[in-house]
Formats: C-alpha cells, structure tokens, sequence
C-alpha cells in the first residue's frame, strides 16, 4: 500500500516539473522575443521605358487660320493641313561632371530658342528637361549626345493631327453657337427669355473656354518639343571599413551579458522551487519507506 501511495507522489512530482519547466520556458521566449529587431529590405528602381523610333513629318498643305486670341487657332478653311506631331526624346549620358554638363544642356536649349522645363541636380545625378522649338529638334539632339557617353536614346513622335482638328471643329461649333446666341439674347424682350438665354450662353462659353485653353496646350507641345537628358556621373568605388575593437566596450558587453546570466539563473531557480519542494517532500516519503521496509 505504501508503495503505490509513493509511485503516486512520484508521478505527481513528475507532472508537476514538468508543467513548471514549460512555464520556464515560455517565459525565456518571450524574454528573447523582446530583445530581437526586424530589418526592412531595400525599395528597388523601375527601369525606364523605350521609345520606338522616330519618323520625320514630310506632310504638305496650308493652314488658313483666323484667331481672335493670340497663340490659338479657331477656324481651319482648307482641306489640307500639315501634320500635327509631338516629338519626344529621352537621353542617358555617363559624364565625369555632372553639374558641368547639366549647364552645358541648358546652354543649347538656349542657343535654339528654348527654354529649361525641370532640373533636378544631386550628388552623382542629374536630369533636366529642356523644351525645344521643333524646327531644331534634330540640331539640339544631336549637340546633346556630345555631351557625355552615351548609354540609352529613345525617341518617339506622337502624331495628333486627329485630335487637333476635333478641337478646332469643336471650337468652331461652340463659337457659332455662341454667335446665335448673342442673336436671341438681342431679340429677347421678356425677363424670363433673356434669363434662358444668358444661362446656354454662359454654359457655351465655359465650353469655348476649355477648349481653348486644351488647343493652347496642345499647340504649345507641337511647337516646342521636349528633350529630357539624364546625366550620370563616373562609380564611386567603394570604401573598406576595417574591423575597430574598444576594450571598455568589450567589457561592458561582457558585464552585460553576466548579469543577463545572472538573471536568467534566478528566473530558473523560482520556476523550478516548486519541482524542487516536490521531489523533496517525494525523496522523504522514499527514505521513510525504506527505513520502514528495513525494519
């Protein structure tokens, strides 16, 4: 009887321990837990696009226009007109210096009549956007190929003859309507039609407004063309960082990682007091039993 009342505690003991050392061990993962840190990885950079070549206009015909606003086109009296194209280019130049060249860029947009878009500068980059009268497209393209090694050209022309006299037809329409319009609004006698007829007025002139000013814009792109030259500057070549080794901080770190010991140890001893107590009290009743056997 005694006996099996011992295997009892023993296996009691047993489950017990165990259950400790599982609650020890949780709280040491936790603890390392705490002390660890997440690196994010590094963005990365789109490559660029390429552009199909491009195909110079060789279109005929004349342009009659009449323009009650400066730089706009409102009406187009022939059949024929020239191509409308947007010529585009981008370049990619190795350079020894790149603010040099980036002067050296604005330079020949100057010297064809242009002007400079955008301009961004950095340590070993720059890029800049040069816009250029179309008629020197060519001239101020090649001039900036001199400028640096060459990497990359794209260059593309985007023909918007289409889109162009839709504008100018649209245009036209709104501005007949206006004109009829502006008849009704004489011959008007009552409030109530004058009232009716100032309102389609003002909405048709919201219209003219906006399609006007989406012909100047559009217009502005055919005359001048647009250039952007990226310049990139010689490879650094990479620093060696040798190994330093400080002695106060070797001792510190050692210090540091006693004392976590240390911690560590006293941690483990209350967790496992109750396992110790048990398996006391177990090897007692064992001690007890044996002496009662041996008597």
């Amino acid at each position: 009887m005694q006996r099996k009342i011992a295997l009892v505690l023993l296996v009691t003991a047993i489950l017990v321990g165990l259950l400790f050392v599982g609650s020890f061990a949780f709280i040491i993962f936790q603890y390392v837990r705490r002390s660890g840190s997440f690196v994010t990885p590094p963005g990365y950079t789109p490559e660029k696009t390429r552009f199909p070549t491009l195909v110079e206009d060789k279109g005929a015909g004349v342009v009659e226009t009449t323009s009650h606003e400066a730089g706009v086109t409102d009406t187009i009296s022939q059949t024929e007109i020239y191509r409308k194209i947007i010529y585009e280019a981008y370049l990619s130049l190795e350079v020894e210096n790149v603010e040099a060249k980036i002067k050296e860029a604005e330079s020949v947009a100057l010297k064809y009549g242009g002007y400079v878009g955008n301009m961004q500068l950095s340590k070993n980059y720059g890029r800049v956007v040069l816009r250029i009268p179309t008629e020197h497209f060519y001239e101020a393209l090649n001039d900036l190929r001199t400028l640096g090694n060459l990497k990359s050209e794209n260059i593309k022309a985007i023909d918007v003859t289409e889109e162009y006299i839709d504008l100018v037809a649209r245009l036209n329409n709104s501005k007949a309507v206006e004109a009829r319009l502006l008849a009704l609004l004489e011959k008007a006698k009552t409030v109530e039609d004058i009232l009716k007829v100032e309102g389609q007025l003002r909405i048709v002139r919201e219209e003219i407004e906006r399609l006007t000013a989406k012909l100047r814009y559009l217009e502005n792109r055919i005359e001048y063309s647009t250039i952007t030259v990226e310049f990139t500057g010689p490879k650094e070549k990479p620093e060696i960082e040798w190994p330093t080794f400080e002695f106060l901080q070797a001792v510190a770190d050692g210090l540091s990682a006693m004392y976590g010991m240390i911690y560590v140890m006293i941690i483990l001893l209350f967790a496992l007091m109750p396992l110790i107590i048990i398996g006391a009290i177990a090897y007692a009743i064992y001690k007890l039993y044996k002496r009662y056997r041996s008597k």
